[in-house]
């Protein structure tokens, strides 16, 4: 039997280092860099304006970032400010960025939220949580058999739907999507903030909504591991992937292998295992013509990364290549800046940035 991971990306990610964040507009955007082992932060001009000093270092979220300092064999994480102020003490096992004025914090092996002055909002008592969406956080309890059952607060700590779920994915667009066991079987559906189920639990799989849409499939076999429900691609000869609307009617389907989010009116899909692009009809609009190795990102900023054996690319709306690079990966673009990385002959990953125009800002 052949297990391989997801292609709908729905999972838990389950460590909190180096997430990614939303950015929010600032006087000046800022980008972490390493410098012989040491983070710093640097413009969109290439300078540097937050000198190398932390360990590890993540992107500003909400005029903080994370930033992490050793002890002893240990990390500890806390918060600066665009001026490299500490704000928040680095003294945390653990951090996510700031979403919605909460941020996750661990402490003791429990989580719990700060808000952006540092003051403990919500006690470190789950055994998980994740950041903040529409106004509620998933938080996870273990049961009475050792299970983890997925539940949601408000921003005040309130337990606003008790875990009582296998699996749970954020709030998006008012609903979250939620699994149950049947017979041994997962099934995944949708609930509202009210816990009132929306649509009620009938698929193999269900992601998050994204302007209006959501990908699910059926008849296929799955499994949770670790935190994430992945898809058992060989027990699943006749598993079919889909986009529904908030009502639970079917309004895009094909012969998807996988499927994303619909991101600035397009999805990134693969058929016979080659990326393409679908818009809301589920016409196919955009076909790259790459390499079944090549992995395609959702369009950000009116581009979209190609990442294939012979460098990363970017492509706009018409499919047309407007950026190429010797790059081994590329991320979205956010504020007119992406992320690049290069691997070296001894295995060190590197990042830098490039501009819109496909100029490198900072050298890998």
């Amino acid at each position: 039997m052949t297990i391989s991971p997801p292609k709908i990306v729905i999972g838990m990610i389950t460590g909190l280092l180096l997430l990614g964040s939303v950015r929010v507009a600032h006087a000046e955007l800022l980008l972490p860099v390493n410098v012989n082992g040491q983070f710093g932060y640097i413009n969109t001009s290439g300078q540097m304006v937050i000198a190398p000093q932390f360990d590890s270092a993540q992107e500003f979220a909400e005029g903080l970032a994370v930033v992490g300092k050793k002890s002893g064999t240990d990390l500890r994480f806390g918060f600066i400010d665009e001026k490299g102020v500490v704000r928040i003490p680095i003294q945390y096992q653990n951090v996510r960025a700031f979403s919605e004025g909460r941020a996750v914090v661990v402490f003791r092996d429990r989580y719990g939220f700060l808000d952006t002055s540092g003051k403990v909002i919500i006690e470190p008592i789950f055994d998980r949580a994740f950041s903040f969406s529409d106004g509620m956080a998933r938080v996870v309890q273990m049961g009475s058999n050792g299970e983890n059952l997925y539940g949601f607060v408000d921003k005040q700590g309130k337990l606003i739907i008790k875990p009582q779920y296998i699996f749970a994915l954020d709030f998006k667009e008012g609903l979250a999507p939620f699994a149950v066991s049947a017979k041994n079987t997962i099934r995944m559906g949708f609930i509202d903030k009210l816990n009132r189920v929306v649509i009620k639990p009938q698929f193999s799989i269900a992601g998050s909504f994204s302007e209006g849409l959501a990908v699910v499939a059926q008849n296929a076999a799955t499994y949770l591991f670790e935190g994430s429900i992945y898809i058992d691609e060989g027990s699943s000869p006749g598993k079919k992937v889909m986009y529904i609307d908030k009502q639970g009617s079917v309004l895009v389907s094909g012969k998807f292998d996988s499927a994303s989010n619909f991101s600035e009116g397009m999805a990134q899909i693969e058929i016979d295992l080659r990326c393409r692009y679908v818009d809301k009809t589920g016409r196919v609009v955009i076909q790259p013509p790459f390499a079944e190795t090549a992995v395609c990102g959702n369009f950000s900023e009116g581009l979209a990364s190609i990442n294939a054996d012979n460098g990363a690319k970017f492509i706009d709306k018409t499919g047309k290549i407007v950026i190429k690079t010797e790059f081994v990966w590329a991320y979205d673009f956010r504020g007119g800046v992406a992320k690049v990385r290069m691997v070296t002959a001894g295995g060190v990953v590197t990042d830098g940035y490039i501009d819109r125009a496909g100029r490198v800002i900072w050298s890998p």
